[in-house]
């Protein structure tokens, strides 16, 4: 499905990296994202983008004061979760630097930057978008496939009809 949303789209390219593995073991986010560096070309950058939710979650992912420094975090924000603290929601060993907050305003969306550091003194930025509040999550989109197939809906208007045709052909999330 991947394939087929991306299709047409220049710049975009399918990457199995973060496929499941044949001996069934776990992906590990700090894997994932050293494998992507090491297929970069020329001054090619690496960012890892996620939501506030998972963020909320990094603490517990399996090495995750490397994460930033593997590739920088970018957060945007989601609907019902609150950034307030976000000292706080840092994975042990990393700090905030004071002081190092600036804010742009990039293609009509605010970015927050910070300056993010590990114990031993290493420095990565850190960028926050906090006002993203889509109301859009994976979830919702299955719903509504669920009940558009029962009313003979042709698909979800914010899936590629690529995506949606393939859904209604293999009669996904019914």
């Amino acid at each position: 499905m991947t394939r087929l949303a991306i299709a047409g789209v220049e710049g975009l390219c399918l990457s199995l990296a973060d496929a499941p593995k044949a001996c069934g073991g776990p992906n590990y986010t700090l894997e994932t994202l050293a494998e992507l560096k090491a297929e970069l070309t020329g001054d090619c950058s690496l960012f890892c983008l996620m939501g506030a939710d998972s963020f909320v979650g990094l603490r517990r992912w399996h090495g995750a004061a490397e994460i930033p420094f593997a590739a920088p975090l970018i957060v945007a924000s989601r609907p019902g979760e609150r950034l307030d603290s976000l000292k706080a929601l840092l994975p042990p060993g990393l700090s905030m630097e004071a002081g190092s907050e600036a804010e742009e305003v990039r293609c009509g969306v605010v970015v927050r930057c910070y300056i993010l550091l590990n114990q031993a003194g290493d420095r990565t930025p850190f960028y926050l978008m906090p006002g993203l509040d889509v109301e859009i999550s994976a979830s919702e989109i299955r719903a509504q496939v669920r009940a558009a197939e029962g009313s003979g809906e042709a698909g979800h208007k914010l899936l590629p009809s690529g995506v949606s045709d393939y859904i209604r052909h293999h009669r996904l999330y019914c």
